[in-house]
């Protein structure tokens, strides 16, 4: 890829000084149709991130709440500009128009713009919002990083209405939306996609030559990350944590954090844990992520009606240290779809297990940062696996093996080290380490 370097730069390298941005004057404008903190996600932990590494960061978003969150906020949240603790700077506007996730705002462009940023880093094209400022005359010499996440495959677990549904709205908007996405390819200098499934979804998008070399060129997988300041591993809490459950030291503690919810095929994971506790084996389980729900209701039935009811437990979201201090006394994270919480459960050096997908086959190192479970029938055997090698571990090479890990994943998936490659792509040299 060609490196960009900004002006500054070059007048720093043509004094014979090293080329290097200093913090305090690097200017990004993160640009995204919804922005919860209270909820987090990739374009949260980028803003306070960058924030906490010293640059000064504009957030230019909407009020609008996320479909997918309004269990936990419904109202919308204020229009004008306001400074967060985090220490950056968070401007919404109001929503002109919306549609399903789609969200548009007047004045996104002309926001960016004020705030003279040196770096744009551009979320959700699908969502409209941002994508005036691909096109903003007086931003045009600003590099823009965009972001992509979509994927085929979160349309194939919903239900069959559902997927109705969706293939008949998505009709409207799919030749709107595909010229984003090559507007997008043409006119970023990076184009960071979250996993090989989504640079694959990205490539069907490119209508020629051009638009697939200039993918090529640009592409990159980067993974979802996560906090470092709120993920992490404590010998301490796991000890604790493991103290205040009645856990037995041998046992193996089996862990998910997801919305409680059918699609999540959750009543599965609860199935086999209860057959591996009739056949003798002291296994737990947390299910985080509790909404009082039906579906609730009925996997708390479930678990009822297994071996050892007392060892399961099945919790409502709790805040980000709350969960970090039940991920640490846990030794095994299950996900039947992936969730940033899988993400955040790897920031604690915690093994996991998850479904052979082409989309998750850059997140483990099968047999030792987790293991992969080969769909639809190999779940109850490969959890079975994982459980039987994690029994034989006494808790002093647990807890040496989770601080391993815990290092291991940091290097890949703390943002800190994502932005670093960012930058390094950009032809920018982090001013961090």
């Amino acid at each position: 890829m060609a490196s960009f370097r900004h002006s500054r730069m070059q007048d720093s390298a043509s004094a014979g000084q090293d080329a290097v941005i200093k913090h305090d004057s690097m200017r990004v404008a993160i640009v995204c149709g919804h922005f919860m903190p209270e909820v987090g996600y990739q374009e949260v932990w980028i803003a306070r991130t960058l924030a906490r590494l010293g640059a000064r960061v504009r957030v230019v978003t909407s009020v609008a709440v996320s479909s997918s969150v309004r269990w936990l906020r419904r109202a919308p949240y204020p229009a004008g500009r306001s400074w967060v603790p985090e220490g950056y700077e968070i401007v919404r506007l109001p929503v002109a128009f919306r549609f399903r996730s789609a969200v548009l705002s007047r004045g996104v462009a002309e926001v960016v713009a004020e705030w003279s940023p040196e770096l744009i880093c551009l979320l959700g094209i699908g969502k409209v919002f941002g994508t005036r400022v691909l096109t903003e005359p007086a931003l045009r010499d600003v590099p823009i990083v965009c972001f992509f996440s979509e994927l085929d495959e979160y349309r194939r677990h919903h239900s069959l209405p559902a997927r109705l549904v969706s293939w008949l709205q998505d009709r409207g908007l799919e030749l709107f939306k595909e010229s984003l996405y090559r507007r997008a390819i043409r006119r970023a200098q990076l184009l960071v996609c979250n996993s090989p499934g989504t640079l694959q979804w990205l490539h069907a998008r490119c209508r020629t030559t051009e638009e697939r070399e200039a993918l090529t060129a640009k592409a990159r997988v980067l993974t979802l990350g996560y906090d470092s300041r709120l993920f992490f591993f404590d010998a301490t809490e796991r000890e604790q944590t493991r103290q205040a459950l009645g856990v037995a030291p041998g046992d193996v503690v089996l862990v998910t954090v997801t919305r409680v919810v059918p699609q999540k095929g959750l009543e599965r994971i609860v199935d086999a844990v209860g057959a591996l506790q009739h056949a003798g084996l002291p296994v737990w389980y947390l299910l985080i992520g509790g909404m009082g729900n039906a579906y609730e209701r009925e996997l708390r039935r479930r678990m009822q009606a297994q071996p050892r009811p007392e060892r399961f437990q099945l919790l409502p979201f709790g805040q980000a240290e709350e969960v970090r201090q039940l991920l640490a006394g846990a030794d095994l994270g299950i996900w039947m779809q992936i969730a940033i919480s899988a993400h955040e459960a790897m920031g604690t050096g915690l093994p996991v297990l998850l479904p052979r997908r082409f989309s998750l086959s850059h997140l483990l190192t099968d047999g030792v940062t987790g293991w992969y479970w080969d769909e639809p029938e190999g779940f109850e055997e490969a959890l079975a696996q994982a459980v039987g090698q994690l029994a034989q571990l006494s808790e002093q090479e647990r807890v040496r093996q989770r601080r391993q890990l815990a290092q291991e994943n940091a290097q890949r998936f703390a943002y800190e080290a994502i932005l670093h490659q960012i930058f390094q792509e950009l032809g920018i040299p982090p001013w961090w380490r």
